[in-house]
């Protein structure tokens, strides 16, 4: 940063000449202390009576000694914090207000697809969903599948061999696309949620129930509602019931969502 002001005091008492200067660099400021004598001097700054800072030169024999300080520190609620501490903190809600080492208050929180778990941790909690021929991605924004083809829904560089993808096709109407089936990719594996509940294995055909099976890393569940498939390590949740998926990720924060569920 650059001088943005200095102010100069200098004060004369007996044979003693002293001079306080203050500079302020942007957010940043300092306070130099030159006396010349013999004794102590000593400046103190102070905010609603607290002591904040204190710089003194000691003059034992008539010479000329100086002291610089760093008086940088952030204003919050009339308290005044100095660079590099905490303000407040929320545990609960993952909240916090810190004066950094140049002096600005930093608010931080959980992200826009974050939430708080209440012991001051972020994890993700996202939602897609893709019905006909539409994907309603994490951030809320809706698209159209204009094509048949089979398109990447989900995927994260957090788990390099897992792959969620859409498949696409018409139905009664050819210039209508709508989610046919879902494939989960994993492991060099693929196991297709399909109509009607049946669920394939590459060539083979499952038989699943609601209570949970496991197959190469995913839990599978089926029921009245649809069939529900579950990578447990990273806590992603997909769900198809012939006409609408819904993928689910609950995950460590920072955690990135690609394909069209992480863009549409």
């Amino acid at each position: 940063n650059s001088l943005r002001c200095s102010v100069q005091i200098t004060m004369q008492i007996g044979s003693s000449s002293i001079s306080l200067h203050l500079f302020n660099f942007g957010t940043e400021a300092a306070m130099f202390l030159e006396a010349d004598g013999i004794g102590l001097v000593a400046f103190y700054t102070r905010v609603s009576d607290v002591l904040i800072n204190k710089v003194e030169v000691n003059n034992i024999v008539y010479k000329s000694q100086n002291d610089t300080i760093d008086i940088s520190g952030c204003r919050h609620s009339d308290t005044v914090y100095k660079p590099g501490t905490v303000v407040n903190s929320d545990p609960q809600i993952c909240s916090s207000v810190t004066c950094s080492e140049t002096a600005t208050l930093q608010t931080s929180g959980c992200g826009p697809l974050e939430h708080c778990q209440g012991n001051g941790i972020c994890v993700l909690a996202s939602t897609c969903t893709v019905t006909g021929p539409t994907v309603i991605d994490v951030q809320g924004h809706m698209n159209s599948i204009q094509d048949h083809c089979a398109y990447s829904l989900f995927s994260t560089p957090s788990l390099p061999d897992f792959l969620v993808l859409g498949n696409f096709r018409d139905r009664r109407r050819k210039d209508v696309s709508f989610l046919d089936s879902v494939t989960l990719r994993v492991d060099g594996h693929d196991i297709h949620l399909e109509q009607g509940g049946r669920v394939q294995l590459d060539d083979s055909t499952l038989t699943l129930s609601s209570s949970s099976q496991l197959v190469h890393g995913v839990q599978l569940s089926k029921d009245q509602t649809g069939v529900t498939a579950e990578l447990t390590n990273l806590k992603i949740s997909v769900f198809f019931d012939g006409d609408t998926a819904q993928i689910v990720l609950k995950g460590p924060a920072g955690s990135s969502v690609e394909g069209l569920c992480g863009n549409s």
